[in-house]
């Protein structure tokens, strides 16, 4: 039986694991809780025995090697975690060393955000090309940057934190504490703070029936429905975030002249008046020549674009090419 690659994405509420082939086609996979409030002990057994069931819904394929997806700063060449949020009582732990001892292969470990990007790069909407950026577009704005064909990470690997670029001096507070961050704006978070600052400045919306007059239960969602539905100040917010998103979008054309820059998230899922904002302020405000190079498109993997990811950066790694 073919050997397989397995694909790890831990995050605060769940597991996911993948059992993925060299064509990066998912051929196993688990998904069940994370035990986040159980300690890292707790979680590597979790990881383990999704890592099993997953090989197991492959046939009992054996795994080459294992590369995990985990939130929070790290030490990506040593696998070492220092303090990822969500996850109690997480300090330094070497994360990749307790799940080599739990597996028995080569486990590697890497940023979430930069593996999504990394899967999207081989199998989805990055394929073909050699230089590309992804922003992924939900409660904040993740980010990974794929530069002559490698993930670039950084001398400290924090590089590609593209929703922390500042975009509005002493502007909104964002919550990993500075003020002025393209994720104030760009996301769901910020699409809903511009929401309730249009209507606490005097904008007439069927957002506030929608919300039941309370204004802090407004979602991301509902933003979109009342869009949908005609309301002119919805689609005015969809539209002001579209535009913050392609402020940010433009100053990476301008850094790094992508081939192609790729919108993940559950943010695309507000369709034609989010990109269409996104793509005429991007090309506005870019440079002409890269601006034209840049196609704006968006992710093809949905969810699994960050085990496939972490599945082909475990091979590029233990092949020595990382």
């Amino acid at each position: 039986m073919d050997e397989v690659l397995l694909g790890i994405d831990l995050g605060g509420t769940r597991v996911k694991t993948a059992a993925v082939a060299l064509d990066g086609k998912i051929v196993g996979h688990d998904v069940r809780p994370t035990p986040a409030d159980a300690g890292p002990e707790a979680i590597a057994d979790a990881m383990a025995a999704s890592a099993r069931a997953a090989l197991q819904t492959a046939g009992d394929a054996p795994a080459r090697a294992a590369g995990i997806g985990a939130p929070g700063p790290m030490n990506w060449q040593t696998g070492v975690v220092f303090s990822p949020p969500n996850l109690v009582g997480w300090h330094n732990v070497p994360l990749a060393a307790m799940m080599r001892e739990r597996l028995g292969v080569p486990c590697f470990v890497d940023n979430d955000a930069n593996l999504a990007c990394y899967g999207e790069f081989c199998f989805g909407a990055g394929r073909g090309v050699q230089e590309m950026c992804m922003l992924t577009l939900g409660t904040g704005v993740g980010g990974g940057i794929v530069v002559f064909g490698r993930l670039l990470r950084g001398i400290d690997g924090t590089a590609a934190e593209i929703g922390h670029m500042t975009v509005q001096r002493d502007g909104r507070l964002c919550g990993c504490g500075a003020r002025g961050c393209l994720e104030a704006y760009a996301s769901v978070t910020g699409l809903v703070h511009t929401a309730i600052e249009g209507i606490e400045a005097g904008s007439v919306t069927t957002l506030v029936a929608a919300c039941g007059g309370n204004l802090h239960a407004i979602t991301g969602k509902m933003v979109s429905d009342e869009a949908t539905g005609g309301d002119d100040f919805a689609q005015w917010v969809i539209e002001e975030t579209g535009d913050w998103i392609g402020v940010g979008i433009a100053s990476l054309i301008n850094l790094l002249n992508p081939e192609r820059v790729v919108l993940g998230g559950g943010m695309i899922h507000a369709g034609d008046t989010l990109l269409n904002a996104i793509r005429s302020r991007a090309m506005k405000d870019a440079f002409e020549v890269p601006a034209r190079r840049a196609q704006i498109v968006l992710a093809e993997l949905g969810e699994d674009a960050g085990v496939v990811g972490a599945a082909m950066a475990a091979r590029e790694r233990l092949a020595g090419r990382e």
